[in-house]
């Protein structure tokens, strides 16, 4: 994928460009917008666009200052021009920099644009493939040098190994700084962002850090881990005061570009590669660590003082006092003790992996002590995988506290016998807003339960659980509407409550065994 940028001062022109066409389909990637030069000058600096499109008239810095300072940082970035039929005076001024393309605002069209995005697409291929037979195809020498880190952190590679495959990348191993800097993004990156989401940004930022210190004649080797990015630095200026700096400001940074955060690690400065080796595996007891410490904090490695305990057993009374509190439905009360728990966790900062076991033990005793409540156990069952996946202490203990608060309600809620009344209140609100985005946590705010205790009464009474009841409404209300010849499928399925025209084909699919179109000429066929 090509990066791209889209600079004007007109926020309309931005998200037009951007939905005009499927960018990544012909091998674009918009990576950064911005509504004036100078601002796009410093996301420039940092993500380092393959291809900038942008404005000329704007404000603070104009398109042809950001034209001519691109150009002065790196001739190969291509730039295409947005103009106005009397701009063309500043469109010839730009044609000083080797630069032909441009768009006229008046007359953009969707075949226009991606005409010159596939054009523009083989010269960055002529690019590429004339900058990689420049250099070895050994992939020590690519610009993507993170297996060298991979050969770092292995403990079963000696090393005189690591230094020569540094060597062969051209990487100087005479300077007189070294250490490792992690960064985690797990609670920022949560489960709100795909997998393809969350791959750009990490890449983003690795992109965006390298860049950072490479102005400084630092070398920042980075490698990808899940939701975490691990960096080597070498450089002969680097010290401590510089790095608690430079984290700062790339947090800042990372802020300001993806409104997301991260909790950090980084070993001490050593003067040589070897030393820095010593660290590697307290950085990864350090990596672990951070899911007990909130977002924007750093862990140095002088803090690491604790003598941590293999097992984590929680006390008697405690969880006797829990279980009190559940069968009373002291829902405040159980929030202090949780807190407690807590506590407990981060002081004792077991592994994560034991902490997540040991809250996954904990649901399943609730459960065992309160048997009458088997029919929670597709829940609990839900409740311990969430555990097991938290992305950190707070997530951690909100899968218990939310387990525990639904648990209660279910008590709660057995104790009323109002079940007929709930199921017939829910279904008239589906019946009425089916059309609207209706989720699961809404209808059981409206009916007054949790949205666990309603999920298992609404299947046990309704003999459907509650997604596939609302699609079959749904699916039948269009089946309605189909039979109008005139209504196209992009109105019906946002009239009867689909955000997404593929999910809705589909559904109808699962639903009738037909597709629309041969639904709709079935219809027809027959009414005729």
């Amino acid at each position: 994928m090509y990066k791209v940028m889209i600079v004007d001062d007109e926020v309309l022109v931005r998200i037009g460009l951007k939905s005009l066409i499927n960018w990544e389909d012909i091998g674009y990637e918009i990576v950064a917008e911005a509504g004036n030069g100078q601002s796009a000058y410093e996301k420039y600096l940092a993500l380092k666009p393959d291809l900038v499109i942008t404005d000329i008239k704007m404000p603070k810095k104009d398109g042809l200052w950001l034209v001519k300072k691109i150009k002065e940082n790196n001739k190969d970035t291509e730039i295409i021009l947005l103009t106005c039929h009397d701009e063309f005076e500043y469109a010839r001024e730009a044609m000083k920099f080797n630069i032909s393309d441009y768009i006229l605002k008046a007359e953009i069209e969707d075949k226009e644009i991606l005409d010159i995005m596939i054009n523009k697409k083989k010269v960055l291929d002529s690019k590429e493939l004339k900058n990689s037979s420049i250099h070895d195809v050994n992939p020590a020498n690519s610009k993507n040098t993170g297996y060298l880190l991979g050969l770092l952190l292995n403990s079963k590679k000696t090393i005189d190994e690591v230094k020569e495959a540094f060597l062969e990348s051209n990487i100087d191993l005479n300077s007189k700084g070294y250490c490792f800097l992690q960064l985690d993004f797990n609670t920022a990156l949560n489960d709100m962002n795909s997998s393809e989401q969350t791959g750009k940004i990490i890449y983003a930022c690795m992109e965006l850090i390298t860049n950072k210190y490479s102005e400084e004649n630092i070398k920042c080797i980075t490698k990808q881990f899940g939701k975490s990015i691990t960096c080597f630095l070498i450089g002969n200026n680097l010290n401590e005061i510089k790095l608690n700096r430079d984290i700062v400001m790339i947090r800042d940074t990372i802020k300001q570009y993806f409104n997301i955060t991260f909790k950090s690690a980084s070993t001490p400065i050593t003067n040589t590669i070897e030393v820095s080796r010593e660290f590697i595996n307290w950085l990864m007891e350090a990596a672990d660590r951070l899911f007990f410490i909130p977002d924007n904090q750093h862990l140095f490695w002088a803090e690491e003082s604790k003598d941590k305990k293999d097992e984590f057993n929680f006390d008697k009374v405690t969880i006797s006092k829990l279980f009190d509190f559940i069968e009373d439905g002291k829902k405040d009360e159980i929030t202090h003790v949780l807190e407690e728990i807590k506590e407990l966790f981060i002081f004792r900062e077991n592994n994560s992996f034991k902490a997540k076991l040991a809250v996954a033990h904990l649901i399943n005793d609730i459960l065992k002590k309160f048997e009458d409540y088997h029919d929670m156990e597709e829940n609990m069952f839900t409740a311990q995988k969430d555990a097991m996946d938290a992305s950190d202490i707070d997530q951690l203990m909100n899968v218990l506290d939310q387990f525990i608060i639904n648990f209660i309600d279910v008590i709660l809620d057995s104790r009323i016998g109002n079940t007929d009344l709930l199921i017939s209140k829910a279904v008239d609100y589906i019946n009425d807003n089916y059309y609207n985005k209706i989720s699961l946590e809404e209808i059981a705010g409206f009916v007054g339960i949790s949205k666990f205790y309603f999920s298992n009464i609404f299947k046990k009474e309704m003999k459907i659980n509650f997604t596939s009841y609302l699609n079959n409404i749904r699916i039948e209300k269009a089946k309605q509407i189909l039979k109008n010849p005139q209504k196209t499928v992009s109105q019906i399925y946002d009239q009867v409550g689909f955000n997404d025209q593929q999910y809705f084909t589909k559904t109808f699919k699962k639903y009738t065994g037909m597709t629309v179109t041969e639904y709709r000429s079935k219809y027809l066929k027959e009414s005729s």
